[in-house]
């Protein structure tokens, strides 16, 4: 199979990155890298999702590994997991003991050691610059389980239509489980046994995530699921938005400069100083400071709010606001030199001090596996939920689509992706952000 062959394969599955902003995976894909970075390290509290797939397919990763080493012509894979997992990184130097081009590297339990940029250094000692993709070090990132999906795209012709999610939190069981894309949450919870009366649902990792309501739908990045109580220290630092963020810091911020220190991006030389644009909204000098460009290095990994800042304030939405609003405007990071790592700023967060801080340490539980699916009689399938151009449909009300029929078309050549059935039933709507479908 030749590169291009492989790219248009993983393009009609419908693959992008299975967490995240879900980037459609065949635009990453080209010859000319050095590189295969495997991220495995999961470095969301209480996910134990990526845990689960490596150690149930962790054959068939290495296999599809094999293969892109040979297809695209990388020099090494180096595939990053927790330091924790011994048992399981033991399992995978067994697999990949003959693949001297295959390279499992334990990593510190730190947060955010998932982090793309962060996961590249650490694996390679390569600094991608601010503003710049990890294809322009000869860099290829991806998670393990947008690799189990392309093992299952080129050896089964499956495109993407379920996924394995962690439900945990307040539960009898944490469970790793699979559901069809497009479920709705309030049937997942169905599944798990709850131990509060009330709580919150809280979509993806207590640092990156946000609550959200149970007629929310699984989308192809979805990771986690946390039930948690009413009223946590992490509920209220979520719901302070908007003007109330900016009235505190005026009131609030101390420049201690501890949202800067401990920065991922800083770390790595790329001038994100939160405390200078805390300062900026705190004396009102925002129009025409150069402290808003700091924004545009801002991962989002909520450190500064979550962990850092001793005023509880939230430096991160900020940043996040002004880099959004950046954006918009066509403003781009200027070009920069090879960044060097920032000696003096040697100190990461551990993960386990993170879980103390944010009162949730008690829900760390080891989710059990679940390989059976969750049957749903209707789905509602996302036609955006992946970065870029959304999918079109391609099928009417009252169609009736089979399970992997492709229902929405990507744009090849532009960042998008393909949309396949979840389930077989017949179309009962279509809006502008979903495909409805009553199983039959």
């Amino acid at each position: 199979m030749t590169c291009d062959e492989f790219k248009a394969k993983v393009f009609e599955a419908g693959i992008i990155g299975a967490g995240g902003a879900g980037f459609p995976t065949h635009i990453k894909l080209s010859t000319g890298m050095d590189y295969l970075i495997i991220n495995g390290a999961e470095c969301e509290p209480l996910s134990y999702t990526d845990y689960e797939i490596m150690n149930q397919y962790s054959e068939e990763i290495a296999t599809i590994i094999r293969d892109m080493l040979k297809i695209l012509g990388l020099k090494k894979a180096v595939w990053g997991i927790k330091s924790k997992h011994q048992e399981l990184i033991e399992k995978l130097n067994t697999i990949t003991l003959l693949d001297d081009d295959i390279e499992i590297h334990p990593l510190e339990n730190i947060y955010p050691a998932g982090d793309e940029i962060t996961l590249i250094y650490k694996c390679t000692g390569i600094i991608i610059p601010k503003g710049q993709l990890p294809s322009s070090k000869k860099v290829l990132e991806l998670n393990v389980e947008t690799l189990y999906n392309i093992y299952q795209c080129i050896y089964y012709n499956n495109p993407v239509i379920e996924k394995f999610i962690t439900l945990s939190g307040v539960v009898e069981e944490p469970k790793v489980i699979k559901a069809s894309i497009g479920t709705p949450f309030k049937e997942l919870i169905k599944e798990v046994t709850l131990t509060v009366p009330e709580y919150d649902i809280l979509l993806g990792g207590p640092m990156m995530g946000s609550f959200v309501s149970p007629d929310f739908k699984i989308t192809k990045t979805t990771k986690a699921i946390i039930l948690l109580p009413k009223n946590t220290v992490l509920a209220m630092k979520k719901n302070v938005l908007g003007i109330e963020s900016v009235k505190r810091a005026m009131s609030s911020c101390s420049q201690c400069r501890m949202c800067t220190d401990l920065c991922p991006r800083n770390r790595l030389g790329h001038e994100v100083e939160p405390h200078k644009l805390m300062n900026a909204f705190a004396n009102g000098i925002l129009q025409n400071s150069n402290m808003l460009q700091t924004a545009l290095g801002c991962c989002g990994c909520n450190t500064c709010s979550y962990y850092a800042c001793h005023h509880d304030l939230n430096p991160a939405e900020l940043m996040m606001m002004v880099k959004k609003e950046l954006i918009k405007q066509g403003v781009k990071a200027p070009p920069m030199a090879d960044p060097k790592i920032n000696e003096n700023l040697s100190v990461e967060v551990p993960s386990e001090r993170l879980l103390y801080k944010l009162g949730i340490k008690t829900y760390d539980r080891h989710a059990s596996f679940k390989e059976q699916i969750i049957s749903v009689s209707r789905v509602y399938i996302p036609i955006a939920a992946h970065i870029g151009k959304k999918s079109v449909p391609i099928v009417n009300i009252g169609d009736f689509v089979k399970q992997k029929q492709l229902i929405a078309v990507g744009n090849y050549e532009a960042i998008s992706a393909n949309i396949h059935s979840s389930i077989d039933g017949i179309v009962k709507k279509i809006t502008e952000t979903e495909i409805i479908i009553e199983g039959r």
